[in-house]
């Protein structure tokens, strides 16, 4: 307020109008700040050349904040500024090298955020880029400094390390800000995400999850903290708990965290969310986020699409569209390598496989490399493809002895089990030249030339060193089990002749208890002198068949509903219509009949006297 009214009372006062600008800065007005600098005459003749550069540079106008800096006196304040922008270019490489020179050519109060700048700028290149810095000698005296280390050895693998400098971290951490307990929550976000992200990367999914909702749960830490922590959620759920996942997503894709994000890491939320499209069935915006990706440039966009189709089974027109994407990401590799493999193009999975640089010289590629090449070219080509990996592995120089020897052997078994003893015997005469005690390479070399040349195999025989065989070993009972196979033959063998001779002895004593015989079953009805002669005729017909007692039910079910037997009886005494017709004399004859006398009641029985009270 007192700049703008000094500025009313004397608007050339230049120190009025420098104040104004820094306020506006301070402030966050940086539209208007960089509005004053450039329409006020004052102003203009002044060189405001970094303040310039810093109004640009937070309106995201990097490459004219970097044009206008180009004009400025070099001084450290610019070479600073020209840092952050090369940073936030993710051209780690240029503010790396002007950190360093700052770190190495000044001395003030700023030296720790200096080096911190220069840690996060190692860590950035090792995180996000393919060639890595390589990293310089950093103090670890800051909390900030110990993150930035943990961040550079998490990308590198190195978990253990990262976990123990993460400890550190948090502790320097509390101690600085124990006074206040929303700045160390606030402060410790980031160091407790990336702890989740070692301990996800390491297999403890569980543990990483409650850090990573702890730190959501809390709202600590800045925007992309949150968002980092949100995704990581996201990919542990994979295709489970989609509900959850939508609401991570909400928070990793807010517009206000995608400007501070990096590039990769916004690519990967953004891919991400197009796999979680995926999963929840919702087809149409899947291919929808899908086609920004590609169009976005993102390596990963044909693998969506690729993904779609194998999911219908069409494996040729998924590696069609990842061979057309043209991405050299391994990721992509791999897969075009994985369906080349199940389109039944071996030979050509292989060669995919060998472009991967990170699985170089390793045994499992190598080991996967010469099985493919075995199914599709034969043994001979998978043969010379391990040689070549054998002399690129001496080549590099990046190995051991034991390696070494290990190599050589597992070749040439390999070559043993393809029929191609000859070459695998001269591998092993040069390994037993430069180790003569190796007996298991002796072996494999009497075991190869066993299968072309056996006067050559006895030689090499006699070079085994003696054994001491020691006195309570039977040599002849071990001779005798030579080429038993069986395991209850081998046992038989082996038994000493005192157990044979107990084991007979045993079976003498012990009598084999007779089985008593039953007395076969007779027919009920025998006939003297034979079998029944009745007995093919069924048992009802039989003569001597007596019927048992009769049934009442038998009559029940019978018949339509509601019809009996007695009911048939008095319906067929009734029917008239298959009687015969009675003839005149015989109608007279019924007429004429006396009529039916009345029916006589029986004589009821007298009663007898009741002898008291009954009882049920």
């Amino acid at each position: 307020v007192s700049t703008q009214s000094t500025g009313k009372k004397n608007p050339k006062d230049l120190d009025a109008l420098k104040c104004k600008v820094v306020c506006l800065l301070k402030l966050d007005k940086c539209k208007e700040a960089y509005h004053l600098i450039t329409t006020d005459k004052e102003l203009s003749k002044i060189p405001m050349w970094h303040e310039r550069a810093y109004c640009l540079y937070r309106r995201n106008k990097l490459e004219d904040a970097i044009a206008e800096l180009n004009n400025a006196e070099p001084s450290p304040k610019v070479d600073e500024l020209l840092a952050q922008i090369y940073y936030k270019l993710e051209n780690y490489e240029e503010a790396a090298s002007i950190y360093k020179a700052l770190v190495k050519n000044t001395m003030d109060s700023y030296t720790n955020e200096r080096e911190t700048n220069l840690a996060a700028s190692l860590a950035s290149s090792s995180a996000f880029k393919s060639k890595p810095i390589k990293w310089v000698g950093v103090r670890e005296s800051t909390y900030e400094l110990c993150y930035n280390s943990a961040c550079y050895s998490v990308s590198t693998g190195d978990l253990d390390s990262a976990q123990q400098k993460l400890e550190k971290a948090g502790e320097l951490c509390k101690k600085e800000f124990e006074d206040d307990e929303a700045e160390t929550k606030s402060e410790l976000a980031p160091i407790n995400v990336m702890k989740g992200l070692c301990l996800q990367k390491s297999g403890n999914t569980k543990e990483a999850l409650e850090l990573y909702n702890t730190v959501l749960k809390e709202k600590a830490g800045d925007g992309q903290t949150l968002a980092v922590a949100a995704n990581n959620i996201i990919c542990i759920n994979k295709d489970q708990n989609m509900f959850d996942s939508k609401k991570k997503l909400k928070i990793a894709t807010s517009d206000s965290v995608k400007a501070k994000l990096a590039a990769s890491q916004a690519n990967n939320i953004d891919f991400n969310s197009c796999l979680l499209s995926f999963y929840t069935n919702q087809l149409e915006n899947f291919k929808k986020k899908s086609a920004q990706l590609q169009s976005a440039g993102s390596p990963l966009a044909p693998l969506l699409l690729a993904t779609s189709l194998v999911r219908d089974k069409k494996f040729e027109d998924a590696l069609k569209t990842l061979q057309d994407g043209q991405s050299q990401d391994e990721i992509v590799r791999l897969s075009i390598a994985e369906l080349m493999k199940k389109t039944g193009s071996f030979t050509d999975s292989a060669e995919v496989l060998k472009k991967v640089v990170s699985m170089s010289n390793k045994p499992g590629s190598v080991s996967m490399i010469a099985s493919l090449l075995l199914l599709g070219s034969g043994p001979s080509v998978a043969a010379d493809y391990l040689d070549l990996a054998l002399e690129e592995l001496r080549n590099t120089g990046n190995y051991s002895n034991e390696d070494m020897i290990s190599w050589i052997l597992l070749c040439a078994k390999f070559r043993i089990a393809n029929d191609m003893p000859e070459k695998a015997a001269v591998n092993l005469e040069n390994l037993l030249a430069r180790d003569p005690t190796n007996i298991k390479a002796l072996a494999l070399l009497i075991r190869s030339y066993s299968l072309f040349d056996a006067p050559k195999a006895h030689d090499v025989a006699e070079r085994l060193p003696d054994i001491d065989i020691p006195s309570d070993i039977d040599l002849e009972q071990l001779e005798i089990g030579v080429g038993v196979t069986s395991g209850r033959g081998l046992r038989k063998v082996i038994q000493p002749e005192k157990e044979k001779i107990n084991e007979a002895n045993r079976k003498i004593e012990t009598k084999e208890k007779k089985r008593k015989k039953k007395k076969g079953k007779l027919p009920k009805v025998l006939v003297e002198g034979g079998p029944d002669p009745e007995r093919w005729i069924p048992r009802q017909e039989r003569s001597y068949y007596r019927r048992k007692k009769r049934n009442r039910n038998d009559a029940i079910g019978k018949g339509s509903q509601g019809l009996s037997a007695v009911n048939k009886a008095a319906e067929a005494a009734l029917d008239m219509s298959d009687k015969p017709k009675k003839t005149v004399e015989e109608e007279v004859r019924a007429t004429s009949a006396p009529p039916p006398q009345p029916k006589q009641q029986p004589k009821s029985k007298p009663k007898g006297k009741k002898k008291g009270k009954g009882k049920w």
